[in-house]
C-alpha cells in the first residue's frame, strides 16, 4: 500500500519536475491586443513540449529598442530568449560582440533538424541569416509565398473587351487604352481608372518591362558589379513610357498624392472603376468579394528575357535569439525548431483542429462559428499578427481554405514569385555602416523618386538637359561614395 501511494505521489510530481522554465522577452505591439501571459498558443505549446516561459512582453517599439540596447551579459534579469525580437542587423552584431547573444551556427544542425532541412533545401535561408563573419545571431521567419507587389488586371474587363493578358509594355499600353476608352464597366461614363499606383515606389515595379529591377536603394548587382539603376540606358525609355501613360490618363491621376485609405472602396455595390493596380493584393483597398475579378499580370518580357523584383523575399531575419543567460541552449532550440513544422505553423496562425477550425469531407477547412464570432480570437489564441516570429509559413494548408478565392490568389501570385529574384544579394550592415549610408540614401533616394514624379506628371520635361541635370544632382548628393559603398559590400560578401 505504501509503495502504491509513493508511486501515486511521484506521478503527481513528475509533470512539475519535468517542466523546464525559461524567460522570454520580445515585442508585440499593443495594437495586437495580445497578452503573452494568457495567449492560448503559448499554453498549447507548453502542454505539447513541457517547456514553460515567464514572459516579458514589450508593447511599444521604443521601449523594446531601449530594452535591447540596455542588455548586458551577466545581468540578473537577462532573459533566456528573445522572441518576436525584431532584431536589426547592427543589433545582431552588437549583441553578439558584447556577449549578450550566443552564436547559433554550431547548434542548428543538431538541435534544429526542421530548420536545418529547410536550409539544406533552400541555401537562400542560410545566406540570409549568416553574418559576414559566419556567425548566426538569430533565427528567421520563412515563407513559401512571401508578400509580393504585383500588377493586377481586371480579368472581367479583359474578357468583356476581348483582350488577352499583355506580355510586353506596348501590349499593356493597348490594354490600358481599352480600359480608358471602351467603357468596360458599362455605366456610360468615362470614369474608369486604367491603372492605380502609389507613388514612384509602385511604378518601379513596372521597370521589369524594360529589364530594370532594383532594391530599395535603387541598386542592383550584375556580374559582381553594383549598378545604379536610374543611370542605366533603359531607364530613360522607361520613364518616357510612364510619361506617355500618364499624359493619356492611363495612370491614376492621383497616384502621387493618394493612399489606400483615400481610395478605399467599402461596398461591393459600388461601381467598379479600377482596371488594374500595383499592390500586394486587390483587397488592400477593394472589397474582398471583388478579389476574384483580378488576375496577376505575368512578368513582361524585355528583349526576350523576363526579370522581376522580389519585394520582401522568403526570409525575414531577426525573429528569435538565445542569450548567454540560457543554461540549456539545446532545449530552447529544440522548442523553437517545432515552429518550422506545418503543425505548429497551423497552430500559431489558425489554431487547433476541431476546436478553432474543422476539416470538411472534401479536404477543405473553415473556422468554427465560435472563432468567427470572436473578434479577439487572433489576440487570444494566435501569433500571426504583429511582429514577425520564427516559423515556416507553408502554402499547402492555406490553399485548402474553403473559400477558393484564397487558393486562386495564391496561384496568381505564384506566377510572379516563380520568376522574382533579389536584385541585390542579402547583406548585413554594422551600426557604423548604417550611419554612413543613411544620409546618402535619404538624399539620393528622395532625388530619384521626386525626379520620377516630376517627369511622369510633366512638371519636368524629359530631355537631354533634364537627365544631365539629374545625373549632376546625384553626383552632388554623393553618388560616387554611395556606389563605392555598395561595391565594397559586394566584394566583402564574396570573400
Amino acid at each position: 500500500m505504501r509503495k502504491r501511494l509513493l508511486c501515486l505521489i511521484l506521478a503527481l510530481l513528475l509533470p512539475c519536475a519535468a517542466l523546464a522554465d525559461y524567460t522570454m522577452a520580445g515585442y508585440d505591439d499593443s495594437s495586437t491586443n495580445r497578452d503573452w501571459n494568457t495567449n492560448l498558443f503559448f499554453r498549447r505549446m507548453e502542454e505539447k513540449t513541457g517547456v514553460h516561459f515567464t514572459y516579458r512582453q514589450y508593447t511599444k517599439a521604443a521601449e523594446w529598442q531601449k530594452a535591447k540596447a540596455g542588455m548586458q551579459p551577466g545581468d540578473a534579469d537577462l532573459p533566456d530568449v528573445l522572441f518576436k525580437a525584431d532584431l536589426r542587423d547592427e543589433e545582431c552584431i552588437q549583441l553578439l560582440d558584447s556577449g549578450v547573444l550566443i552564436d547559433l551556427k554550431p547548434y542548428i544542425s543538431q538541435y534544429c533538424p526542421n530548420l536545418y532541412a529547410l536550409m539544406q533545401n533552400n541555401p537562400e535561408i542560410e545566406e540570409a541569416i549568416t553574418l559576414p563573419d559566419g556567425r548566426i545571431a538569430a533565427l528567421p521567419s520563412v515563407c513559401e509565398q512571401p508578400v509580393q507587389n504585383c500588377v493586377w488586371l481586371n480579368k472581367e474587363w479583359l474578357n468583356a473587351l476581348g483582350l488577352q493578358m499583355p506580355a510586353t509594355a506596348d501590349e499593356l499600353t493597348e490594354v490600358l487604352r481599352a480600359f480608358k476608352q471602351r467603357d468596360p464597366n458599362r455605366n456610360g461614363k468615362s470614369d474608369e481608372i486604367p491603372l492605380a499606383f502609389l507613388g514612384a515606389f509602385d511604378l518601379k515595379f513596372l521597370g521589369h518591362a524594360f529589364g530594370l529591377t532594383a532594391n530599395d536603394y535603387n541598386v542592383r548587382e550584375v556580374d559582381g558589379q553594383a549598378q545604379f539603376v536610374p543611370l542605366q540606358p533603359a531607364f530613360r525609355p522607361f520613364v518616357e513610357w510612364l510619361r506617355a501613360l500618364f499624359s493619356e490618363g492611363l495612370l491614376d491621376p492621383q497616384g502621387f498624392v493618394t493612399s489606400d485609405s483615400l481610395r478605399l472602396v467599402q461596398k461591393d455595390t459600388e461601381t467598379k472603376r479600377y482596371g488594374g493596380m500595383i499592390t500586394t493584393l486587390p483587397t488592400t483597398f477593394l472589397p474582398s468579394s471583388w478579389a476574384g475579378d483580378y488576375a496577376v499580370l505575368p512578368p513582361m518580357q524585355y528583349e526576350g528575357e523576363t526579370v522581376y523584383r522580389s519585394f520582401i523575399g522568403p526570409v525575414i531575419r531577426g525573429t528569435f535569439a538565445v542569450t548567454s543567460a540560457c543554461k540549456d541552449v539545446a532545449a530552447v532550440l529544440s522548442w523553437v525548431d517545432q515552429f518550422y513544422t506545418e503543425e505548429v505553423y497551423i497552430l500559431s496562425s489558425v489554431g487547433a483542429e476541431n476546436v478553432d477550425y474543422v476539416i470538411d469531407g472534401d479536404g477543405t477547412w473553415r473556422m468554427t462559428s465560435a472563432t468567427q464570432n470572436n473578434s479577439f480570437f487572433s489576440a487570444e489564441a494566435l501569433l500571426s499578427s504583429g511582429s514577425s516570429y520564427p516559423c515556416y509559413a507553408s502554402e499547402e494548408f492555406q490553399r485548402r481554405y474553403h473559400d477558393h478565392t484564397v487558393a486562386q490568389l495564391s496561384d496568381e501570385i505564384e506566377t510572379v514569385c516563380a520568376v522574382a529574384r533579389r536584385p541585390f544579394p542579402y547583406f548585413t550592415l554594422t551600426e557604423e555602416q548604417s550611419a554612413r549610408i543613411a544620409p546618402l540614401q535619404s538624399a539620393i533616394g528622395r532625388l530619384v523618386d521626386e525626379s520620377i514624379g516630376r517627369w511622369v506628371t510633366g512638371e519636368t520635361a524629359i530631355s537631354d538637359e533634364s537627365f544631365a541635370a539629374f545625373e549632376q544632382q546625384l553626383k552632388d548628393a554623393g553618388l560616387d561614395e554611395f556606389m563605392a559603398f555598395w561595391q565594397n559590400i559586394l566584394e566583402e560578401r564574396n570573400k
